[in-house]
């Protein structure tokens, strides 16, 4: 049996590495081979983790959303063909033309949904997914539980077979990474990060409205005595989406530290007293789980991500929307010694086990195994027995 994986770009956000550590898995028993659609900073990771023999990286510009939807799919097919594997794994909406291409061809498919509502809106009116594709899908895998409401909100209903996959990390290579030391970070005058005696608040991904790094810059003017560490493209040449950075470089904060788009990531997280999702929409930010994983207390609003009853008993969880109004009353309100504390800090310990990326992949297997499984044998068990619709 053979698997086609396909990534949608090759970014250092969650879903892509999601996705390249479930190839990892599946390759300890099958034939994988991992095809990324669109070249990016990611890329020497997936080299090295999965080795040039299974992985294919294009440029982006067979898969351009402002190619005809036709054109795209062609392309698909054209791939496909030249490896056609028993099954392909379509890991993102952004990717789903691979859907519609493989069952085209006689092959079954599975798609790997990250997106919330918001944003599945978002690439149907870009054309990048289509309402067909839950129809024909063999099954699917979703990133959070509450991104099946999403799903039938959106489409209109979800393939019978679909597994709540959740965040799943590599936890001993997050750790040893941590160990290392982090890169530097600068502040807008130049002044290089050092940690002392004063808070410590940091934040990870690349600089966006939907990342929030226009809160996390007001945040960190209105917490003078905090330092914040953005840690992620934030330059226009790293983040040609991040509106505030004229206003980081006129205003100089002297608090507001930013250390780029690094390779490794969670020498900085490992180093922070509070981690603080600034996004305006992460559905299932995988930082969070590399956070708690690391110790490190979190600060979220409960209207950002599907994933709030898994933050574990050291988070801070605000409701509705993500403000800096309510983020600088909370940070504010928080001690360093008692976020740097073990006592506090272990209070994640107990979730920790709950993003082990090998216990997950037992729900991965299973539903590749019944999607496999010959015509005329129906799905096994409960509500799996009957298509989902509105």
């Amino acid at each position: 049996m053979s698997i086609t994986l396909v990534l949608h770009e090759a970014t250092r956000t969650g879903a892509p590495r999601v996705g390249a550590l479930i190839a990892k898995e599946l390759a300890s028993d099958e034939d994988v081979h991992v095809l990324v659609l669109k070249d990016g900073p990611l890329t020497p990771w997936l080299r090295e983790l999965l080795g040039d023999g299974r992985l294919t990286v294009l440029d982006g510009a067979e898969f351009d959303f402002h190619l005809p939807f036709e054109d795209r799919l062609k392309s698909a097919a054209a791939l496909l063909e030249k490896r056609p594997d028993d099954l392909v794994y379509v890991n993102s909406l952004a990717a789903s033309v691979f859907v519609l291409a493989a069952k085209a061809r006689g092959q079954r498919a599975l798609i790997h949904v990250h997106e919330k509502a918001d944003e599945i809106v978002h690439l149907m009116r870009h054309v990048l997914t289509k309402i067909e594709v839950m129809a024909v899908a063999d099954g699917a895998v979703l990133a959070a539980g509450d991104l099946f409401r999403d799903v039938l909100d959106v489409f209109g209903m979800i393939p019978a077979r679909t597994v709540d996959f959740g965040i799943a990390i590599d936890i001993e290579a997050v750790r040893a990474l941590a160990a290392k030391t982090p890169s530097p970070a600068l502040n807008a005058a130049g002044k290089r990060f050092k940690k002392g005696k004063r808070l410590v608040v940091g934040m990870c991904g690349h600089a966006s409205p939907r990342k929030g790094s226009d809160i996390f810059l007001t945040t960190a003017q209105a917490a003078p005595d905090c330092d914040f560490l953005w840690v992620g493209g934030w330059t226009p040449e790293e983040s040609i989406e991040n509106t505030v950075y004229e206003d980081f470089v006129a205003r100089k904060l002297p608090n507001l530290y930013v250390a780029g788009a690094v390779d490794n990531p969670y020498a900085h997280i490992g180093q922070v007293d509070l981690f603080f999702l600034s996004s305006r929409e992460d559905p299932n930010p995988l930082v969070l789980a590399e956070a708690m994983v690391l110790r490190t207390p979190l600060l979220c609003f409960s209207k950002t991500t599907a994933v709030a009853d898994r933050l574990g008993r050291s988070a801070i969880l605000c409701h509705g929307l993500p403000n800096a109004e309510d983020a600088a009353r909370v940070i504010k309100a928080c001690a360093p010694e008692t976020l740097r504390s073990e006592a506090f800090r272990v209070l994640a310990d107990s979730w920790i086990s709950t993003f082990d990326l090998k216990e997950k992949m037992r729900a991965i297997v299973e539903l590749i195994g019944k999607v496999r499984a010959p015509e005329d044998e129906p799905p096994q068990g409960g509500d799996e027995n009957e298509e989902v619709a509105l």
